[in-house]
């Protein structure tokens, strides 16, 4: 088990690239500092990383990646959101 959280993160990476980094790590039970090295492809094992299907690996439900991505998606949207705010209330200050 503990050989296939790599591959796991790699395939979270792949397929969910909305998911932060302590996402992932929750999910597959890996710390962030693994999960970005292996972003970053800066792993001591990297090239010999194949994307495997934590689902699969029974490292998580698919359930679980499912919430995480909506709750991922909602941070996006929420931020957008916020910044798109922003621009307006700069805008109103630049006209005033």
């Amino acid at each position: 088990k503990r050989q296939d959280r790599p591959d796991a993160v790699l395939w979270l990476i792949k397929n969910y690239p909305q998911l932060t980094d302590g996402q992932i790590g929750k999910l597959v039970g890996s710390t962030k500092n693994t999960v970005t090295l292996i972003k970053n492809k800066k792993y001591w094992n990297s090239s010999n990383l194949s994307p495997k299907d934590p689902v699969v690996s029974n490292l998580c439900s698919q359930i679980d990646i499912q919430k995480a991505a909506d709750k991922a998606d909602r941070r996006i949207a929420r931020k957008k959101k916020e910044l798109e705010k922003a621009n307006r209330k700069a805008e109103v200050e630049n006209i005033s």
